[in-house]
């Protein structure tokens, strides 16, 4: 691959493409990886008809070891009408911490050529020093993280944990009706940032969605190798389409949180710590003290783990960045139950939070 290295210098045989490039910031997901990349902008007056395509390559070399990883793909471009239209896009990839230099080059099907250099700093932010990075230093991988060797796992003083996590599987806004990809990446993400940072000597997952007032996946003894089963439970949720039950049962999504809790009070084994992970509920019901069997002996810890991104302009989901949990439905059945609700705004809080589990504090 290192041949491929000069065809990414600038050459006097180059024909120009018209487009602009812009790197992005890399900024740590809910995965605890960076992740960095560009945005592109390409005219389209450029080309006129059908069969047009572009290829792009990128060579990212870490700081000090002159041994640049290869990315690249393909895509054909739909037939273009006349007009002023312009094509916006953009590419990924996973860094380690560290500093990088990136060559960048784009190519039409008639041979013109758009180049870029740029050059990335990876590095923790102020609020973000808990977060153990699950990427080794130095590292390039696409956003599949395939082949990645994780990072070395710290070492760890805390007991293991019997756990339960009851994954609340909703867009990340309550006033949105459809799941969106950074959603289930957010969820995702999360999920895999828990089970790889809290030590765990068996877990049970449950996926459920309040709004259609049911689960949508369980599984004791759950490990990250069956991520891409939650991962096709989230692509089939239909929150456009609920069932008629549904709709007749107007406190249902209530008597769903209640029948979950009542399973893990009267598990056996009795799991160490509950928590509740997902984004607010667009429900406010408060859940009756009296559906919730507390007379069962020892409870489990519980924990709710309530998403709320900051998006873009500072804001945390509709309504602006709070310390405070929000009251919905899920926040009413944690306070029943005496437990804990910590406001997830970014991935340092969700490392915070993670550690928190971790000593049951």
């Amino acid at each position: 691959m290192q041949r491929l290295l000069p065809m990414l210098d600038p050459s006097p045989n180059d024909r120009p493409m018209q487009c602009d490039v812009t790197p992005a910031k890399p900024s740590l997901n809910y995965s605890f990886r960076f992740q960095a990349g560009y945005s592109v902008q390409v005219p389209m007056n450029q080309y006129r008809g059908p069969g047009h395509s572009l290829a792009m390559m990128a060579a990212i070399t870490p700081d000090g070891t002159g041994k640049p990883v290869f990315l690249g793909s393909r895509f054909g471009l739909p037939e273009i009408p006349p007009g002023k239209n312009q094509l916006s896009f953009g590419g990924a990839y996973l860094l380690g911490e560290g500093g990088y230099s990136v060559k960048w080059m784009m190519m039409d099907d008639t041979g013109r050529v758009c180049r870029k250099k740029w050059h990335v700093e990876v590095k923790l932010g102020r609020g973000e020093r808990d977060v153990k990075v699950a990427i080794p230093r130095g590292t390039v991988s696409d956003l599949t993280g395939r082949g990645l060797r994780p990072a070395k796992p710290p070492t760890d003083d805390a007991p293991p944990l019997r756990l339960t996590v009851l994954m609340h599987a909703a867009p990340m806004s309550p006033r949105r009706t459809r799941m969106r990809p950074n959603d289930t990446m957010t969820l995702l993400g999360s999920l895999s940032s828990l089970l790889e940072h809290v030590p765990a000597s068996s877990v049970r997952l449950v996926v459920f969605n309040l709004d259609q007032q049911k689960e949508l996946y369980r599984k004791d003894d759950f490990t990250l190798n069956s991520l891409d089963q939650v991962y096709a439970s989230l692509n089939r949720i239909e929150l456009n389409l609920v069932d008629v039950q549904v709709l007749e049962n107007r406190l249902g999504h209530v008597d769903l949180i209640s029948d979950m809790v009542n399973q893990e009070i009267h598990a056996q084994p009795l799991s160490d710590a509950v928590v509740f992970l997902g984004p607010m509920a667009r429900f406010e019901d408060k859940v009756p003290r009296q559906s919730l069997d507390k007379t069962a002996g020892a409870l489990p810890r519980f924990f709710y783990f309530q998403v709320r991104p900051f998006f873009r302009g500072g804001r945390a989901g509709p309504i602006g960045p709070s310390p405070a949990a929000l009251p919905d439905s899920i926040n009413s059945a944690i306070s029943r139950l005496n437990g804990k609700v910590v406001v997830i705004h970014s991935p340092g809080d969700l490392a915070k939070a993670i550690a928190r589990l971790e000593h049951l504090q």
